[in-house]
């Protein structure tokens, strides 16, 4: 599956003139509120997919404290050093989310998300292609519409 991602994203990437990075930077955003609406909006998640294997990991980071006020953001040092020896007051201490059960809801979430910033992209590149030729008259056919625009 994840060599899959690669090869959709790098095709999604050619077909609608939009640099791969943007679209994996949509799908870590698209994943980060899916993974918010399954754990807590309170989570400091933070999702990376890797740009060579295409493996997604999702990690929930929390804040080592003395005394731990907000227990979604932060860790007391004494946990921290169970999992970490070297863990200081301050430092960020992660444990790997399971993004498998993220649910239906939160998939709907990421995909909307992704569909909007891949839009919001591929107007930006017709944007950056055409903004130097206001003035100029072109021919063309009409290749998509949304509400109020019309891709030509």
């Amino acid at each position: 599956m994840s060599r899959e991602l690669l090869a959709i994203i790098d095709q999604i990437g050619r077909e609608k003139g939009i640099e791969s990075e943007t679209i994996i930077t949509a799908v870590e955003s698209a994943l980060v509120s899916a993974a918010k609406k399954r754990y807590g909006v309170g989570e400091n998640v933070e999702v990376r997919l890797d740009r060579e294997t295409g493996e997604i990991e999702a990690i929930s980071l929390k804040t080592i404290v003395e005394t731990v006020v907000d227990p979604q953001t932060e860790v007391s040092l004494e946990e921290a050093r169970e999992m970490d020896e070297l863990a200081e007051v301050g430092d960020e201490i992660g444990a790997l989310l399971e993004m498998e059960d993220l649910g239906r809801i939160a998939a709907q979430t990421a995909k909307q998300v992704i569909f909007q910033r891949v839009r919001e992209a591929e107007w930006e590149a017709v944007h950056r292609e055409y903004s130097g030729r206001v003035g100029e008259i072109i021919s063309g056919m009409i290749l998509g519409q949304d509400r109020r625009n019309k891709l030509v």
